[in-house]
């Protein structure tokens, strides 16, 4: 029986070609995934080992240290650990961010403290020298070599703006450095490099006068000869609480490789990996057809075999062993497959800015064999149904004639009532969660009508192709019969249909989500933010400067734009606007900003509230009224000029970050003011790409006067391109099963016209031409490809609207649901060309026989 099984596997082999295509295709995207992941593991490993492997013990506290000066404090505590036996050196590892301007641009970059120790120093100099003076520094040689900065070159460090917490902490305007760039250090790809961020390394003295003093970690170096273990004994009984913790720096390392990659890998695998199911899950569909014909058509084979004394167990077992044989070796090319597809994938982003190090492949034992266990467990389970009927040939089967293809039974009544009753009752739990906003409800009805429709398909998909293979009759007998070939057997045409309709349904729905989250997302903005654009400056209520006004205006895509001006107060700290247990005497001032604009004005650039705005009110977020002590409705007086005007509160979105009166009340106060923001209406309330790529080069190239734009179109730039983005990524690896699926077709085609082998020749004798016969197979493809798509397509969208209503309801957006018509026709439209190409090998196959050679075949 083994020799036998061998053979047969030989002879077979071409017929075998396309499901061991689609294990390949399956078992490569597993494997190319846990390469990817483990390549970024290995990557995280250098990323976060570098700096922690320099200290000998690495304190680190689960808050930042930040000064003070009790006992206890930071400093108190960095004494202590200085003093312990044994340790020579305690050094905070200080890092924070600030603007930079050089070369007439803004950017944000990285501080990092540079430590005295050169130990301490885990990078290399990769030119110039290290800093000799407080005012100079050193930059990432990868972000300076991308910036065009070399040694010598001066860059301004300004503190980002934060919120002073004690009178003491008070500011006039945030501090500001000129450094010099005395050397470039090459750190490679570590946790710092944040894409093309510049890291730059200063003297502590630098930083403090930044406004950087905060810190996580303190890196020890110890004595020669100290004990790095008692060392951490000791460390650890001293600050014995459960926000420090004490580890060796190899310790510390190999804790953060698992608290960083640990979580991004199984996060990644967690998203990619049911792709690699579904991608296998499709697969099997096309290795049970394969399968199923294949024992079809040597079932006078078996038969003999049980003649001459093979028993049902033997025939079974040589059917089992041939398909895990096929899926054995499929499965390994699958995996070097996958392994390859990840280096040429690798490659081009190890070239990139991109934190990750990808210049080497993390191929780890698990990466090697999952994928072809995944493999082997498909192709074992896809051929138990085909191995089950090869075993129940009848040795009296040899006796007799085989048509040149066996029909499948009909459908089950049970079956029928099984697939029924999933579907009603998973159909019921998604529209109950879709109204009632429970996600898990809709996860499970999902499933379960999901299994259901699986079931019902060889019902399905049969009565679908005979009503759409009536339009096929309009071509000719070539139409007439495609129709009726493509139904011929239904399990056969269901399977056949399903692996695309499950890769189709899961394109469309995604589409779907996609669409209706924007739709909803966008009408959430528009009510949120209504005003398109909104620029002010980083520092709270500073000057923006004129010319920023007049080339907001000359951008393609300004409609209109206002000048608001504005002045900051500020309002004492009291029990009513502070958490409990906050002394208010101990607390800063809170500051707010006033603005004023012409209601005229704010009617040409606000999309609606602006009839809020009256004389004798002021417009404030409801999010202010506690930190302002007011109430909505109340008659307040403004601490601005002589504050002898009484205003009533009116809550509105129309401002974020201050309050908003007319310009005349504003005026009529006595307050100085000035331009502090500029308001703008776009010409369309869409997503225009064009549009925020100019307003994100004014924000950046205005490095005199750092500012900030906002508004409801970058919001809505945010959101689009967030989903954009993720449609594009799951749709290509979606792709996977939808060729899988093809290849299927192409392999149900291929495989029929070997059965048909004497029903084409007869054709071809009673004078269809060969042209006429690629005709056929091509529309019958193309059938089983529309039926496939068109019902994928329509549950897609179902579910997709159960799904989305659940998700978007629990997290309380607004239910709006958006069929894209287009790309869901687009969608439809890709099978015509799909089920034509996957018709090409089977008819050029079927075309060469002569009529009759193969007439003349038993």
């Amino acid at each position: 029986m083994l020799r036998n099984t061998l053979l047969q596997l030989r002879h077979n082999l071409g017929r075998l070609s396309a499901a061991g295509l689609a294990i390949v295709l399956g078992v490569g995207f597993v494997a190319a995934t846990l390469v990817f992941t483990g390549t970024m593991r290995s990557s995280v490993r250098h990323m976060v080992a570098a700096p922690n492997l320099a200290a000998d013990v690495v304190v680190t506290g689960t808050a930042a240290f930040e000064s003070d000066h009790e006992e206890g404090s930071p400093e108190a505590r960095l004494r202590r650990i200085r003093e312990t036996e044994g340790v020579a050196a305690a050094v905070p590892r200080v890092e924070g961010y600030a603007n930079a301007s050089w070369g007439g641009e803004r950017n944000s970059v990285e501080l990092a403290r540079l430590p005295e120790q050169p130990s301490l120093r885990w990078y290399d100099l990769a030119e110039g020298r290290y800093p000799e003076s407080g005012d100079e520094v050193v930059v990432s040689k990868r972000a300076a070599d991308s910036a065009n900065l070399t040694p010598g070159d001066e860059i301004t460090l300004r503190q980002l703006g934060r919120f002073p917490s004690t009178r003491e902490d008070m500011p006039e305007s945030p501090p500001e450095r000129t450094v010099r760039i005395s050397g470039l250090v090459d750190i490679g790809s570590t946790m710092l490099t944040g894409g093309s961020r510049a890291t730059v390394f200063a003297p502590n003295d630098l930083l403090r006068s930044l406004g950087v003093t905060d810190y996580y970690e303190v890196d020890v170096l110890l004595t020669d000869g100290a004990d790095a273990s008692a060392v951490v004994n000791e460390l650890s009984g001293m600050f014995n609480d459960r926000y420090t913790h004490v580890r060796t720096g190899r310790q510390q390392a190999d804790h953060e490789v698992e608290l960083f990659s640990g979580r991004t890998a199984a996060a990644l695998n967690a998203v990619l990996l049911p792709f690699g199911a579904i991608a296998l899950f499709v697969a099997g569909f096309v290795i049970v057809n394969t399968f199923s014909v294949l024992h079809a058509q040597r079932s006078r084979q078996y038969a003999l075999l049980r003649c001459v004394g093979a028993t049902r167990g033997q025939i079974r077992r040589s059917a089992l062993f041939e398909a895990l044989l096929v899926g054995l070796v499929t499965s390994v090319i699958g995996t070097a497959f996958g392994v390859l597809a990840s280096a040429v994938v690798s490659w081009p982003l190890g070239l990139t800015d991109s934190p990750v190090d990808f210049g080497s492949l993390g191929i780890t034992p698990l990466a090697l064999t999952v994928p072809v266990a995944a493999g082997l467990l498909v192709t074992f389970l896809a051929s138990l149904a085909p191995a089950a009927r090869a075993m129940r040939v009848s040795p009296l089967a040899a006796l007799r004639p085989v048509p040149d293809e066996q029909v499948s039974r009909r459908v089950g009544r049970v079956r029928l009532v099984f697939a029924t009753g999933l579907t009603v009752l998973g159909g019921a739990l998604l529209l109950f969660a879709a109204t009632g906003a429970n996600l898990v409800m809709a996860v499970v009805g999902g499933i379960l009508a999901v299994v259901g429709v699986l079931l019902f398909t060889p019902t399905l998909v049969p009565a679908v192709a005979r009503a759409f293979g009536r339009v096929l009759r309009l071509f000719g007998p070539p139409g007439t019969l495609a129709g009726g070939n493509a139904v011929r057997n239904p399990y056969r045409a269901s399977s056949t249909s399903t692996a695309l309709m499950i890769g189709v349904g899961l394109i469309a729905g995604l589409i779907t989500g996609t669409a209706s989250t924007r739709f909803s997302a966008n009408q959430e903005i528009d009510q949120s933010y209504p005003v398109d654009v909104k620029v002010s400056t980083q520092e709270y209520g500073g000057t923006v400067p004129a010319d920023v006004r007049q080339r907001l205006e000359s951008l393609e895509g300004t409609a209109t734009t206002a000048e608001l001006a504005g002045t900051t107060f500020e309002v004492e700290r009291s029990k009513g606007n502070l958490p409990e247990g906050v002394d208010a005497e101990e607390m800063a001032p809170a500051t707010f900003l006033a603005l004023g604009i012409d209601p005229a004005e704010l009617a040409e650039v606000a999309r609606h509230g602006a009839q809020q705005l009256r004389s004798g009110t002021v417009l404030v977020d409801r999010t202010l009224l506690t930190p302002l002590g007011w109430s909505e409705g109340d008659r307040v007086r403004l601490p601005l000029g002589d504050g002898s005007g009484t205003f009533r509160v009116v809550v509105s979105n129309l401002v974020d970050s201050g309050i908003l009166l007319t310009r005349s009340d504003l005026a009529a106060t006595g307050a100085e003011t000035h331009t502090a923001a500029l308001w703008a209406r776009a010409d369309t309330d869409g997503y225009i790409p064009g549009y925020t790529s100019e307003l994100n080069s004014l924000e950046r190239e205005s490095a005199a006067t750092p500012i900030d734009v906002g508004g409801a179109v970058q919001m809505r730039a945010q959101y689009t391109q967030v989903l954009d983005t993720l449609l594009l990524i799951v749709s290509g690896l979606l792709a996977v099963a939808v060729i899988i699926a093809v290849v299927g077709i192409a392999n149900t085609l291929g495989l029929s016209v070997l059965e048909r082998g004497r029903e084409s020749a007869l054709l071809r004798a009673l004078g269809l031409t060969r042209g006429q016969l690629r005709g056929t197979l091509a529309l019958e493809a193309v059938l089983l490809a529309v039926v496939g798509t068109v019902l994928g397509a329509v549950l897609g969208v179902l579910f997709a609207f159960g799904g989305v209503a659940a998700m978007l309801g629990q997290i309380g957006l607004p239910v709006s649901l958006a069929v894209p018509w287009v790309r869901l026709l687009l969608v439809v439209l890709c099978a015509i060309p799909a089920g034509v190409l996957a018709s090409v090998l089977p008819a050029r196959r079927a075309a060469k026989a002569q009529p009759a050679a193969a007439l003349s075949e038993e």
